[in-house]
């Protein structure tokens, strides 16, 4: 199975999500998406820099020093909740610098959402 065909893959499962996402966290670029409505390059591109922020960068940062969370971990998951939609970004296992973001409906289910992605990016990893 191909990204993007698992990205449908997930988008489908998921009731209430219009968005999945595979990006470089390295680059902050997005790779491939799925969504029912072809998003703008500039909606890409922030979700890219909010995976970073999240994942990697000074709101990671900031959110171990609250936990008391050692700072030479990265965070594996996190989620931006508003009351239009529901943001959850998820990196992948081992070495690879790469994440996949959810953009779902706010009532939707958050366990459901992140285990369901944390399958799918475990087998992207795999067979790339």
């Amino acid at each position: 199975m191909s990204v993007s065909e698992a990205l449908d893959s997930l988008r489908s499962e998921i009731a209430g999500c219009s968005l999945v996402a595979f990006a470089d966290l390295s680059s902050k670029i997005v790779l491939t998406a799925s969504s029912a409505m072809k998003p703008a390059r500039e909606e890409l591109d922030a979700l890219s820099a909010a995976a970073y922020l999240v994942l990697d960068g000074a709101v990671a940062d900031g959110a171990a020093a609250v936990w008391g969370e050692q700072s030479d971990i990265s965070a594996e998951t996190a989620m931006l909740l508003s009351q239009s939609e529901a943001r959850i970004f998820l990196r992948s296992p081992g070495e690879n610098p790469e994440a996949l973001i959810c953009v779902c409906a706010p009532d939707c289910d958050l366990n459901a959402v992140v285990d369901c992605a944390r399958t799918t990016l475990k087998r992207i990893v795999s067979e790339t």
